[in-house]
């Protein structure tokens, strides 16, 4: 499934690419992350729908090296030919020559340990093209460092619109943190959301809730503002 987000704004959603969404903006060929092992022809064939085909994209842009996130980037590169661009702490991470380390916590091992055991079976390193830094250009999107849930997780702000990854979770009840359980380094991550609290956007499209496209800035705001509180 893919639609776009607001009307006339080239921004699209795909929400058939595994646990993690995938989206796609127009004017830039830019496909942002790529979902799970094995979703590279859902990816495709959504792309399709819009009337893009395989090798009009012309980069990928990873917001970190999860592999909901990167899962299907082997075969994505290979079909599309796009460069494949990530920050510089997550780029050994995506291509493989350093080893994905499991989370502290017990029930996030658990987990991590299931998913490792059948996606990596699947799931190919991938060199990364462009390795990123925070405040760099990518056509019209700007890079911004958000370390926490990953060393080099990046969210993307273009136009009004915040790509935000697995930042925080935006969903229409409240916005909150992403679960510790997934995170390397808490303390990090809650003042990667403080940091971006301080930006200016309109809608948020995180990579697990549907876009939220009315006063995202101000729900984020209120996010910080509690975390604040939190030792």
């Amino acid at each position: 499934m893919i639609f776009q987000v607001g009307d006339h704004t080239g921004v699209y959603c795909i929400e058939n690419a595994g646990a993690a969404r995938v989206y796609y903006v127009a004017p830039e060929a830019t496909l942002i992350d790529a979902g799970l092992p094995g979703k590279a022809d859902k990816i495709i064939s959504a792309l399709a729908n819009i009337g893009v085909q395989s090798l009009h994209v012309k980069r990928i842009i990873v917001t970190h090296h999860h592999f909901d996130h990167v899962g299907s980037l082997w075969e994505l590169k290979r079909r599309t030919g796009a460069q494949v661009y990530a920050h510089q702490r997550d780029a050994d991470y995506i291509s493989g020559k350093r080893q994905r380390r499991p989370p502290r916590h017990f029930s996030g091992r658990v987990m991590y340990a299931l998913m490792h055991s059948g996606f990596t079976r699947h799931a190919q390193g991938v060199e990364v093209d462009q390795r990123l830094n925070d405040n760099d250009r990518v056509g019209s999107f700007t890079v911004i460092h958000t370390p926490g849930h990953t060393p080099g997780h990046i969210c993307l702000l273009r136009d009004g619109y915040l790509f935000s990854g697995d930042l925080l979770q935006a969903t229409p009840g409240e916005f909150r943190e992403t679960p510790h359980i997934f995170t390397a380094d808490v303390p990090t991550a809650r003042a990667s959301i403080r940091m971006i609290s301080k930006l200016n956007f309109d809608v948020i499209l995180s990579a697990h809730n549907p876009p939220h496209v009315f006063g995202a800035a101000d729900r984020v705001r209120e996010l910080a503002d509690k975390l604040g509180m939190v030792p």
